[in-house]
Parts: C-alpha cells; structure tokens; sequence
C-alpha cells in the first residue's frame, strides 16, 4: 500500500471520528437541551463519541470514560463520564471547555437557579443550576450570573449529586420544600 493510501485512509478515521460527535457540545434547539440524557447508555455514549482516550474506575462503584475531542491540551479532557459500575447508569457527564465561554442560553433566567459555597452570605464558589424533569441537573460551574464565562458544565443524576457536591445537595433540597 502506498504512502497517499494510508494517509487518506487515515484522514478518513478521524472525520469519521468527529462526524460522529454532535452530541459533544450541550445546545438549545427550539428551546429544548440537545444533549445525553440520564437514560443515555454506555453503547449510545460510545456511538456518539467513539473509544474514551481513557477508562478509570474509582471509588467503590464509578467508573470515568475520558475523552479528548477537538483542540485540547495533552494533559487535558474535554468530556469526562461517569458510570455506576453496579447498573451502567450514567451518572454524569462533564463537557469542559477551553478557552472558558458563556452558557447562557443552557441556563434560561426563568428556570436556572444559583448556589453558593458555602452558603450565599460567604460566596466562595457559586454554581448556575437548571433542573429537568427527568431527575438531572445540568450545572455551570464557577458562574453566579449570566455574562460570566466558565470552563465546565456538568449534567448530573440528582440522586448523585449528594455524593459529589454534598453543600449543594443541601441547598437544592430547601429550595426545593
């Protein structure tokens, strides 16, 4: 096989690879999120953004499918998913972004809310919070308001975030009564 053969082949892979990868970046189509959802499973998550660049379990029942799509520094992930290793659920999906952009059509004023830790009278981190009705919440992270850039939005299974974000899962829970 000649070299143009194998170059040509190989530019074909990677188109491939990223012709496979619309649901990389959350978007708002008609007013709807377009994105995974807590139903999405490992088989779907894989068809849409092919091999992980890396697999790591951790904890006693996670484990963290690593991805590097597009421009991303070597040491760098722009997506990470999380599974429950007991079931397959997905937990959670993290869409990281560099540079840092503004998120202000996922987080519509009327709907999102913020939180601060530790609490509002002492800010030290804030999170923009959007819920969905199907028990997830998608999470700008480091943003209070909009027009504030940030580097990470997260969906999470709200049955999760105790685990990860504990302070929050307090505050979602009052909000909440």
């Amino acid at each position: 096989m000649n070299r143009e053969s194998i170059l040509l082949g190989a530019l074909l892979a990677a188109a491939s690879c990223f012709s496979q990868t619309p649901m990389a970046d959350p978007q708002v189509k008609g007013g709807e999120l377009v994105w995974f959802s807590m139903s999405t499973t490992k088989e779907q998550v894989f068809k849409a953004l092919g091999p992980p660049a890396m697999i790591a379990p951790f904890g006693s029942d996670f484990e963290s499918w690593q991805y590097k799509l597009g421009n991303v520094d070597h040491d760098d992930f722009s997506h990470q998913i999380v599974f429950r290793k007991s079931n397959h659920s997905l937990v959670s999906i993290t869409r990281n972004y560099d540079p840092e952009r503004t998120v202000d059509i996922l987080f519509p004023a009327t709907i999102a809310t913020v939180h601060h830790f530790p609490n509002a009278e002492t800010p030290q981190f804030s999170i923009r919070v959007r819920p969905f009705a199907d028990g997830s919440y998608l999470m700008a992270m480091g943003i209070s308001k909009p027009g504030q850039v940030t580097g990470q939005v997260v969906m999470m299974r709200a049955s999760e975030v105790q685990h990860f974000y504990p302070w929050l899962s307090a505050q979602l829970a009052v909000g909440a009564k």
